[in-house]
């Protein structure tokens, strides 16, 4: 099981718990007041494997760098420092204070939110001693989860390794019953491993399509 196997990485949780306490979007830390937020103008290993429980299916942006053109109805969103998805033109982007600088959200509603990030891993790794990849960044924030489920209404909380379009990914979820809202997560390693990226939607109950938008990520180049 993946707490488990957590006990082993705990010393390690720890410190990784508070660099990713203020990383990653930390709107997917704290899943809160949403009326703080504004429009763009304003493995084995690592717990536990694919099973049936996982998770499976206005304004202009800001700058033209963020956005490039696809099919017709569609566009590429996001930027060359944490990837791009492929949404319609129905989103617009969001802003959550409190957010590192390179978090980039786009929103659908105040409910339904994409949020790409990035960490750099060698930098992590040196700074706190430890060997900090995709799946150390999920198992902290995973942890992070659990703890705030203490004093928080989170429930449903796991953790399974997944794809997310065509790359390899570590999965974490849960959902919020006061806000009747799930918030899925996945961590991802750069192919020379010196970086972790990460992408995150949130989204009620009644919009499980959502979900959908996050699988048309594509990493930097």
């Amino acid at each position: 099981m993946f707490l488990k196997s957590l006990k082993k990485l705990l010393p390690l949780a720890l410190s990784a718990a508070l660099v990713l306490s203020l990383s990653a979007c930390t709107i997917h830390v704290e899943k809160k007041d949403k009326d703080t937020a504004s429009y763009a103008s304003s493995d084995d290993d690592y717990g536990i494997s694919s099973n049936d429980n996982t998770i499976s299916s206005k304004e202009d942006i800001s700058s033209e760098e963020d956005v490039s053109s696809t099919a017709a109805n569609t566009q590429e969103f996001g930027n060359d420092q944490v990837g791009w998805l492929t949404l319609d033109s129905n989103f617009y982007k969001w802003y959550t204070p409190g957010n590192t600088e390179t978090c980039v959200q786009y929103a659908k509603s105040p409910f339904e939110i994409l949020s790409l990030d990035v960490m750099d891993s060698v930098a992590l790794s040196k700074e706190y001693n430890v060997e900090y990849d995709a799946k150390m960044a999920a198992s902290s924030r995973m942890y992070y989860l659990e703890e705030s489920a203490k004093t928080q209404n989170i429930t449903g909380i796991t953790g399974a390794t997944e794809k997310l379009g065509q790359y390899d990914a570590y999965q974490v979820y849960c959902q919020y019953p006061d806000d009747n809202q799930y918030l899925v997560m996945w961590f991802m390693d750069s192919p020379d491993k010196t970086k972790v990226y990460y992408v995150a939607a949130e989204f009620r109950t009644t919009e499980m399509g959502f979900f959908d938008y996050a699988q048309t990520y594509r990493m930097p180049e």
